[in-house]
């Protein structure tokens, strides 16, 4: 929290009136005002805790009710006698001193429930309170408390990093304290002297501490590594947004050695890691949680200051370590240097907005936390404040959700019990107007109006902006091309503030910025139903069946050791211009150039990526399977141009694929893997060249591979199995008339099944028994095997390959509603749709011979 010596009178008259539900619409239910809020949900039961020793609790996330009684000194909920308990917090800062003279800041508290905390009477478990106090902008101490009951009271533990020391003595007073502020007076020297820490003259600046390095002792809040460990995640403003690894026995910090990481990274034996800021700019209210099904950890941090005017919003950045590096959607890195752009970094979540159905803007959204709750939702907690003239705030509670490339979009509206269909919805309850905002990238006091759009039947965009809209073939996904960018999100139909259900979007783009469409008619359509299917029907499986010249399938699961699946056609996308890999006009002729181009999901920008040995693979085309993506001449020379050619299995053909946080480079083996694919120039538009050079990581290197999803089509592949990776054979795949499919083994066994497509590009095969297991699918030449042909016989209905008097009898039968078909598909012998007395009568006659 950005607190200056104004905010005393604002936030007392925000506590005055924490309890006011009166401001805007009320669709969700009773408001609280508890600022910085930190949600937690035990025993079925959510609480947020937050700064000025405010809380509040509910049961559903929409009625909330404040328990806390704020700075009371004596019998205060959460801590008792405020004074007496935090006496060595307040020894440094928080009471009574310079912007809290008289009074207490008391800040930020973030509570978890630790099963391995050891209480002082021996037992185990307990709510554990991390938490600071401070006193100006930059001297602040960081603590926790702890009690059996997540209420209170909670009993002070120790004080755990403190910022704003200086290097020699250096006094300030009020009538009731008298503090030095030389290290020596915090935990510093003990810990030095214990071996933990090591003294660092970076610390000081002219013997003051040097804040354009190191963080402000604020904001501490939680979070747990895939690797067991735990860890705390804090700071604000000045030199940023660090994290320690925390004991989760004594509730202590764990501090690492003074280095770097290897990413060139500044870390600190006292303060930690740091992961995000830094040199004087804006960034505070860390909050860090893993999602298990992106593989990523997301880091939100609140831009601006927290007045009405002053630009708050948040931003999130990703890592798949819990110690970062973490960058945003555009990838960049989330450490500022000291000449860094602030408002270039981070993906904006929100900034202030208005809606024609709110009834003030919102102002100042930030300093959030994340609920990921029991049954997999995800929800934002902020603060929010209001274009009304005043410093009023209030909790408000959006569902969330990640796109297809892994990152949070936000529902536009406050949660009120709605949710997202994972099916989808019909394309007329789509279409129509919308009122429109984009987030933007700026930090400031603007409020963002909205303006119109249309979303038409013939998905395009037009009105105050144009492009071009799309909704996933079997899920809510939505990809909206607006004024040339691309951004991922969903639609979502659910109540607006006035409590009126409408059809809505959300989604976000690799330029860092949110966008919001919402409708103001009811919806009242029905949603798709939801079938655990992301097979796009568009697209086939193999687009060229004669094409396909291997007989064998990729050499392992994995590619290069990355997450993606060997043998599934993929888009691959720059990062840099947001276009796709693409075969000019769709030619599959030997020498045709690689380009980039707008998506369009043809199958000219469609590649199935295999895995080869050593870790190599071969991108192939899918209009033509033979021919793969090549570097020209077979060398490793600069500026070399890329194209199609016929697979041999020479180095030109092979690539290793590296993941970079979440985007992926292609490295090709005739370099030696020291050249990638690169967009030439690093250019944005249309028939931009791919040729290959130096691998730095750049954006117009790297690319963002997501799974077509094809629909499964007739023909012979091998089923590789997920769960271990093991080749379980070729298999002849048909499909039937019901949308089902007969796969039948190289021996001839057969069965029916359902195939569904699965989010990363296997397919579950589901048995008529309801039970399922995930495979990859990959082509192999039609010769591989031969099975013995289908004889299709029309009219045996009782499907035992002859069309004899029972057919005739089982079709009377069904007829007159005494039975049903086994293969109702031969039943309609005139083949004028429908299966009636008329087919009986053709069948007789057939019988008859006539």
């Amino acid at each position: 929290m950005k607190k200056r010596r104004f905010c005393a009178a604002l936030l007392a008259l925000s506590l005055s009136i924490s309890g006011m539900s009166s401001i805007g619409a009320n669709a969700a239910g009773q408001r609280v005002s508890v600022h910085d809020p930190s949600i937690i949900k035990t025993n079925g039961m959510y609480y947020v805790f937050g700064s000025h020793i405010d809380a509040a609790q509910s049961s559903d996330l929409m009625n909330w009710n404040t328990f806390s009684n704020g700075y009371a000194r004596y019998n205060n909920v959460e801590f008792g006698n405020l004074s007496d308990n935090l006496k060595k917090a307040f020894a440094w800062s928080g009471e009574d001193l310079e912007d809290c003279k008289g009074g207490f800041a008391v800040w930020a508290p973030d509570v978890i429930w630790n099963p391995d905390f050891k209480c002082p009477d021996g037992s185990r478990g307990a709510y554990v309170m991390y938490f600071c106090t401070s006193s100006t902008y930059k001297r602040s101490v960081i603590c926790y408390a702890w009690s059996k009951n997540i209420k209170g009271t909670y009993t002070f533990g120790d004080t755990l990093i403190y910022s704003g020391f200086y290097d020699n003595d250096s006094y300030v007073y009020s009538s009731t304290k008298s503090v030095n502020r030389k290290y020596t007076s915090t935990n510093i020297d003990e810990l030095i002297a214990k071996g933990e820490v090591t003294y660092n003259n970076s610390w000081f600046s002219n013997h003051d501490f040097n804040n354009q390095l190191f963080p402000n002792a604020i904001d501490p809040t939680i979070y747990y590594g895939t690797d067991g460990k735990m860890y705390m995640t804090y700071g604000s403003w000045s030199g940023g947004i660090f994290t320690l690894e925390i004991d989760p026995e004594t509730g202590k910090c764990k501090h690492p050695k003074t280095g770097k990481t290897s990413d060139g990274r500044m870390v600190d034996s006292y303060f930690g890691t740091k992961i995000a800021g830094g040199y004087g700019k804006s960034g505070e209210g860390p909050f860090i949680e893993y999602n298990a099904d992106t593989g990523y950890y997301y880091l939100w941090t609140t831009y601006g200051g927290l007045t009405s005017t002053g630009g708050y919003n948040m931003r999130v950045s990703r890592s798949r370590s819990p110690l970062g590096p973490f960058v945003d959607a555009a990838g960049n890195p989330a450490v500022l240097n000291s000449n860094t752009d602030l408002d270039s970094v981070g993906l904006k979540v929100m900034g202030n907005y208005k809606f024609s159905t709110l009834d003030k803007a919102y102002m100042a959204c930030g300093h959030n936390s994340v609920l990921h709750d029991d049954d997999g939702q995800w929800y934002l907690v902020y603060h929010t404040r209001f274009d009304d003239g005043y410093e009023i705030h209030q909790v408000r509670v959006h569902q969330m959700y990640f796109n297809a490339e892994g990152w949070p979009v936000v529902t536009p509206f406050e949660y009120a019990g709605d949710q997202l269909s994972k099916g989808g919805y019909n394309e007329s309850d789509i279409v129509g107007k919308y009122e429109y905002i984009n987030h933007g990238n700026a930090t400031n006091g603007n409020i963002i109006n909205y303006k119109t759009i249309y979303l038409n039947s013939n998905g395009t965009i037009s009105g105050d902006a144009s492009g071009t809209w799309k909704q996933g073939g079997t899920t809510a996904d939505a990809t909206l091309v607006i004024d040339g960018r691309t951004y991922k999100g969903y639609f979502y139909a659910g109540k607006n503030e006035k409590g009126k259900k409408v059809m809505s979007f959300t989604a976000v783009g690799s330029n860092n910025q949110t966008v919001w469409g919402a409708k103001n008619d009811q919806f009242s359509g029905s949603e798709r139903a939801w079938t655990g299917d992301y097979t796009n029907s568009e697209y086939d499986l193999v687009f060229n069946p004669d094409s396909v010249t291997n007989e064998y399938p990729g050499a392992s699961l994995k590619i290069s050791g990355t997450d993606l699946l060997s043998g599934v056609s993929y888009y691959i996308v720059n990062k840099n211009s947001n276009l796709s890999l693409d075969l000019p006009n769709g030619s599959t002729a030997n020498g045709t150039n690689i380009q980039q181009w707008e998506q369009n999901g043809c199958f000219a920008q469609q590649f199935r990526i295999v895995a080869e040995g050593n870790g190599w693979c071969r991108i192939a085309s899918v209009g033509d399977e033979s021919k793969v993506i090549s570097v020209a001449y077979n060398t490793g020379a600069d500026g070399t141009n890329v194209e199609l050619s016929t697979y041999t299995g020479a180095d030109n053909q092979l690539f290793k694929v590296v993941e970079n946080n979440g985007y992926y480079a292609f490295l090709s083996k005739c370099s030696g893997a020291k050249s990638s694919l690169d967009v030439f120039e690093w250019s944005k538009e249309n028939g931009g060249n791919i040729a290959q050079y130096p691998y730095n990581a750049f954006d117009c290197q790297l690319f963002s591979v997501t799974p077509v999803c094809p629909a499964v089509n007739d023909g012979v592949y091998s089923f590789r199995r997920i769960s271990d990776g093991k080749v379980t054979g070729d298999r002849t795949v048909k499909r039937l008339s019901d949308g089902r499919y007969t796969i039948t083994e190289e021996n001839g066994k057969s069965g029916t099944y359902t195939i569904k497509c699965n989010a990363d590009g296997s397919y579950k095969l589901v048995n008529t028994g309801g039970q399922g297991s995930d495979y990859v699918f990959e082509p192999v030449a039609k010769n591989a095997f031969v099975t013995e042909p289908v004889v299709t016989v029309n009219g045996d209905v009782d499907a035992n390959g002859v069309f004899d008097e029972n057919d005739v009898d089982m079709l009377r039968r069904y007829l007159v509603k005494l039975g049903g078909l086994t293969d109702a598909s031969k039943g309609d012998i005139n083949f004028d749709g429908e299966i009636d007395v008329i087919d009986l009568v053709e069948m007789k006659r057939k019988l008859l011979g006539r």
